[in-house]
């Protein structure tokens, strides 16, 4: 039968399910686990007290009894826990398992309470009425338990009054909130115990848990303590290493860090360790200038502060932070950022880069001088070049003449003549070499655009090295040679010149050096000339076929070979200023062949049949 305390018991358990459930749906909070674990562990304890008052045989009342100890071990246990989690800090998980285990103990002890009477050793009703109440007997394992209870209790109240005396006063009055709540179980509890207080002959505890639940609900709720995360002073203030004030209207310091304290305390006219709560702003040490940022303000605002401190002047940057709820402002904090290393850091900065700028400019003015010298250098070479082209011309010249003569009256002086106009030419095209890499390497250089007989001018570099190498074979390969190309004429003779005569130097003399030029079209239709010079001589080393292009560079197998490594680097930039390429296929002791590669103009198309007069030849 549904008895009026019954009810009430089921009433409040119903109300604290769904208190637990509002708290998981509410933002987290420290401690919210343990929470609702305190609220199911008191809805246990209640629903377990209101079917002990509802069923009629005693059996039936004691079995509920002691069905009831896991949420009478759990609610003061995980209470506790919370009240802990939420002032000091999160507890690990594993703390659960203390009142776990201790529940579960006792909860074993109390049905098991037959076979060795620890927690009850006698029962009785109170009256002879049918369903009446039981009076228990308790044995040891009953005041054990108890004494646990109590030990966690009293650690729920201490923990409560260190938050009351280090929190600042916005959070004391819900603190005391906590330790009134508190005190309903307590009272509960001691007047059962002592036989002073029941509900309907019933142990009020358990509604007490219940009421406790219901009234921090409520203060959590109305005051708004889950969005103020109220945690330890220590971890919300203490810990935070700049310095925090915190002033009312008046400009009153109400609130203040220890590495506030610090700062005002250690300053030149300051009392060491004398604390600023209590006084105004304007009259702390150091502290005159930010009275200034102490007034009324709806936005944050921000200044620099500088203070004297035993390493020196100090660096701060200050941060003003209105408080309080809507247009109504009750005071404002103040955040002090110490930027001192990053002041001097920045000093330091300001003045590497100073002399940084007096280095590049120390630099740029060496290499202006250097590009000046340079220039007059080139000028120097470009004149000397000149000089000597003409009196190697006149040389030529005599020797040409006397070539003339000789053939009838001197015959012996032929191949000694004959040599000196070789060494002429070689000196000459050295000086073109000379002269045409002057000219590429000015920005400003551009080709020019002439249209060339291609297949003379082939012809003429083949016999001109000819000439200069008696004895050698070359082949001239012009089958689908184009008949005409549009190119800088020097610097395309110049680029065959050089091509031919490293073929020549690098291969024996009996090896063959091929010229072969042929008309092709890429894969997107686009016509391009293929002029490749083949050689049977040494070839050059697979490791270094990449660099064979670069300015200065030689083949580590060219032993004792003339050679300046200017050559096939000019011919690269020559193909590439006419938008084409150079590359080089070769093995090592088999010869090699250069490809140059240079676009075509739509009028350059190679012939359908090849030139008259262009097949295969052979000079020599």
């Amino acid at each position: 039968m549904l008895t009026l305390p019954a009810a009430l018991l089921l009433a409040a358990v119903m109300a604290t399910l769904w208190t637990a459930w509002r708290s998981r749906s509410l933002p987290s909070f420290p401690g919210c686990g343990n929470f609702v674990l305190m609220q199911l562990s008191a809805s246990w304890w209640a629903t377990a007290a209101a079917v002990e008052s509802i069923v009629m045989a005693p059996a039936d009342k004691l079995f509920w009894a002691e069905m009831a100890w896991i949420g009478i071990v759990g609610a003061p246990s995980f209470w506790t826990l919370f009240i802990w989690s939420y002032i000091q800090g999160e507890l690990p998980a594993r703390w659960r398992l203390v009142p776990a285990v201790a529940g579960a103990a006792t909860w074993v002890v109390a049905l098991t309470n037959d076979a060795h009477h620890l927690m009850y050793t006698a029962t009785k009703p109170v009256s002879g009425t049918p369903g009446a109440a039981l009076v228990y007997d308790h044995g040891l394992w009953f005041f054990a338990t108890t004494i646990y209870l109590y030990v966690f209790m009293v650690m729920s109240v201490v923990v409560t009054a260190g938050g009351i005396r280090r929190t600042s006063p916005a959070h004391r009055t819900h603190y005391l909130g906590f330790l009134v709540a508190m005190a309903v179980p307590w009272l509960a509890n001691i007047g059962y115990v002592t036989g002073n207080a029941t509900l309907f002959d019933l142990d009020p505890t358990p509604f007490s848990f219940l009421v406790m639940g219901a009234v921090f609900y409520w203060l959590i709720t109305r005051r708004r303590l889950f969005e103020l995360l109220p945690v330890a002073r220590d971890v919300l203030l203490d810990a935070v290493p700049d310095p925090v004030l915190v002033l009312d209207v008046e400009g009153t310091v109400v609130e203040a860090n220890p590495s506030a304290c610090a700062l005002i305390g250690g300053a030149p006219t300051g009392g060491p360790g004398r604390s600023p709560v209590g006084r105004r702003l304007s009259d702390l040490p150091g502290m005159a200038a930010l009275a200034r940022l102490g007034v009324p303000a709806e936005a944050p605002q921000a200044m620099a502060l500088a203070l004297d401190g035993p390493d020196g002047p100090r660096s701060f940057e200050v941060t003003r932070v209105p408080l309080g709820a809507g247009p109504r402002t009750v005071g404002c904090l103040l955040m002090l950022r110490d930027v001192t290393h990053r002041r001097r850091a920045e000093s330091r900065l300001e003045d590497t880069i100073r002399r940084l700028d007096g280095a590049r400019r120390e630099a740029e003015e060496g290499l202006a001088a250097e590009q000046q010298a340079k220039q007059a250098l080139s000028g120097f070479l470009s004149m000397a070049a000149h000089e000597f082209k003409t009196p190697l011309a006149i040389i030529d010249g005599a020797a040409q003449l006397l070539l003339l003569d000789a053939e009838t009256k001197a015959p012996a002086m032929l191949p000694r003549l004959e040599k000196i106009r070789r060494a002429v030419r070689r000196q000459v095209n050295i000086l073109e070499t000379c002269l045409a890499d002057d000219r590429l390497n000015d920005p400003s250089f551009a080709p020019r655009c002439d249209l060339l007989d291609l297949p003379a001018l082939l012809r003429a570099a083949v016999a001109a090295q000819a000439d200069a190498a008696p004895g050698r074979r070359i082949e001239l390969a012009l089958e689908g040679c184009p008949p005409r190309m549009s190119a800088d004429g020097p610097l395309l003779e110049l680029c065959v010149h050089n091509l031919l005569n490293n073929a020549l130097k690098y291969s024996g003399p009996e090896g063959a050096v091929l010229l072969a030029a042929r008309g092709r079209h890429k894969a997107g239709g686009t016509p391009h000339l293929e002029l490749s010079v083949s050689d049977r001589g040494i070839g050059i080393p697979p490791a270094e076929a990449a660099r064979i292009f670069d300015r200065f560079f030689r083949a580590t197998n060219t032993g004792t070979t003339p050679g300046s490594g200017v050559g096939l680097n000019m011919v690269r930039r020559i193909a590439a200023l006419h938008g084409g390429t150079v590359a080089v296929d070769s093995r090592l002791g088999e010869g090699s062949t250069f490809t140059l590669t240079l676009p075509l103009g739509k009028d350059e198309v190679p012939a359908a049949v090849p030139v008259p007069g262009n097949a295969t030849g052979a000079s020599g």
